[in-house]
């Protein structure tokens, strides 16, 4: 069980980053067998998503976003409530990661789940955190 960091995802579509990318991949397998269950903030699925769009195109941007929709990616899409969003700006306050990593934090945090991640930005908040590196 991982939430999932859009660093995580974007692995998949960066040739740079192949050996990181087929560990996501494994653990997407093992979710589609029913042994994992993998989560991503609403947030970090639009930080995907402009990421794709800006760098690989509109049409990959929205495949991923439909394929999500569709089930086709063994992801969990977590929507932001209040109280998630109060959460991720308090983390945003205290720690230097993104205000989109704040939310990758604050649902960690809420699930008492670890971080699926290679980005060096997440380890500013080990202490209120488990990260598991892409290594």
């Amino acid at each position: 069980m991982f939430i999932l960091d859009s660093y995580a995802l974007l692995c998949l579509f960066d040739r740079k980053r192949k050996k990181e990318g087929h560990i996501v991949k494994k653990h997407m397998e093992e979710a589609e067998a029913g042994g994992k269950r993998l989560l991503l903030s609403k947030i970090n699925e639009g930080e995907v998503f402009y990421k794709l769009y800006k760098y690989l195109g509109s049409g990959i941007a929205y495949g991923f976003r439909e394929d999500l929709r569709q089930g086709l990616i063994p992801v969990q899409v977590v929507s932001v409530n209040d109280k998630r969003a109060e959460a991720a700006s308090e983390i945003k306050a205290n720690y230097p990661v993104s205000y989109a990593d704040a939310f990758c934090i604050a649902l960690a945090v809420e699930m008492g789940m670890p971080v699926l991640t290679g980005d060096p930005e997440f380890r500013s908040a080990q202490d209120i955190i488990e990260i598991v590196e892409l290594v």
